[in-house]
């Protein structure tokens, strides 16, 4: 039996400030869970302010990450340095929150040291959403905040992680499990397979497999080298990737004669969406090493959203069976679950659906039929417990 207690719902927030100070304009994916989350209660009606450190000269932050113009930005000063960062952001936006006791109903943040001050401080209501683990330095804070009255809520993205916090002490009562989300707008009118591949200037005769997201790793795509070779005729396309991960793999497809690999190298989150609608198969061929960034294994907790893109575009999915996919994912109903670190299991998973177009069809629609549940606007519901 699930040990999650979510709070009673609540009223609707009038104002919600989000404390963010994650690393901008560069490949991760915590900047944009930050920005679609804002967007996502923006469009609930909440009168929003993003408390952002963000570099004084910098590009159109909405127009960079593909969000409306449904919130509002207070811009603090950026440092390049996560760690400070982190500190100093949380440290201001503690003290402007504070200053301004009553403005916002709420504050949400993943800076556990805005938390710490809103709870413990400047008497704040906060919400903490985990996405990772306790970090050397946290724990202390953690401690301090668990049990505290102004800290409303506990949310982690994930199961895995919700049970990690319970055994760090986190009253059961303050959790909340709510997974990642999807923009569905940006999937309801997706181009045509060969019509996605005319813009992308891909193949139309043959099949593509596509990988998209980071390539930390563990992440996979050495298998997805190996199966290249065994399915000579058919394409594998990795999306993403910083450049040292990228040339790494460029190197390890030439050190094994694997001409079908094209890794792409960054692109636009704008143009994820094309790339997904290219493919006759969307893989997450995830380890058990699989890694997030900072090399920290993740296979108990990760929510990527690479996964909720893959549900929202229609297309099938073979994936490794970890356990935080399979709180998503069921095997032959809305994707093929195989067994992670083996190439043949990969290989046998994809091979499977090019050749069972029934199963493909399935497996996609039931896929779309379960995403519907996790935009970032219900995930939004969750976290300040309209839900």
């Amino acid at each position: 039996m699930s040990r999650e207690n979510p709070n009673r719902a609540l009223e609707k927030p009038r104002r919600v400030a989000y404390i963010g100070s994650p690393e901008l304009f560069s490949r991760g994916a915590s900047a944009i869970h930050v920005m679609k989350m804002c967007q996502a209660m923006g469009r609930l009606g909440i009168e929003t302010d993003l408390v952002l450190a963000m570099p004084g000269q910098a590009p159109d932050i909405r127009a960079y990450y593909g969000v409306e113009h449904s919130f509002k930005i207070i811009q603090f000063p950026y440092f390049k340095s996560s760690f400070a960062r982190n500190v100093l952001h949380g440290v201001r936006a503690g003290v402007y929150t504070g200053m301004r006791k009553g403005l916002y109903d709420i504050t949400v943040t993943r800076n556990i040291i805005y938390a710490f001050l809103a709870a413990r401080v400047f008497g704040v209501p906060v919400i903490y959403d985990a996405h990772h683990p306790l970090v050397t330095g946290a724990r202390p804070l953690f401690r301090a905040i668990k049990g505290a009255p102004n800290l409303v809520r506990f949310s982690t993205n994930t199961r895995g992680l919700a049970d990690i916090y319970l055994e760090e002490g986190l009253p059961p009562e303050k959790l909340v499990v709510a997974h990642n989300g999807v923009d569905l707008k940006r999937y309801a009118n997706l181009p045509k397979k060969d019509e996605a591949r005319r813009k992308l200037g891909l193949a139309l005769d043959k099949d593509i497999i596509c990988y998209s997201g980071n390539i930390y790793e563990g992440r996979g795509i050495e298998l997805l080298v190996d199966v290249s070779l065994r399915m000579p005729d058919a394409g594998f396309l990795i999306v993403g990737g910083r450049d040292e991960d990228v040339l790494r793999y460029r190197q390890l497809a030439t050190q094994k004669n694997a001409p079908g690999i094209k890794l792409t190298s960054y692109v636009s989150h704008d143009l994820v969406p094309l790339y997904l609608a290219a493919a006759d198969v969307l893989v997450m061929p995830y380890t058990t090493a699989m890694t997030i960034r900072g090399g920290t294994v993740a296979t108990d907790f990760t929510s990527p959203i690479k996964l909720f893109e893959y549900m929202a575009s229609g297309r099938p999915i073979v994936a490794t069976s970890l356990p935080s996919v399979k709180e998503l994912l069921r095997d032959g109903e809305n994707a093929v679950l195989v067994p992670p670190g083996s190439g043949d299991a990969l290989y046998e998973g994809i091979s499977r659906v090019l050749r069972d177009g029934a199963l493909a069809a399935r497996i996609a629609s039931g896929a779309l039929a379960d995403v519907r549940g996790y935009t970032w606007e219900e995930r939004v519901k969750k976290v300040l417990g309209l839900k």
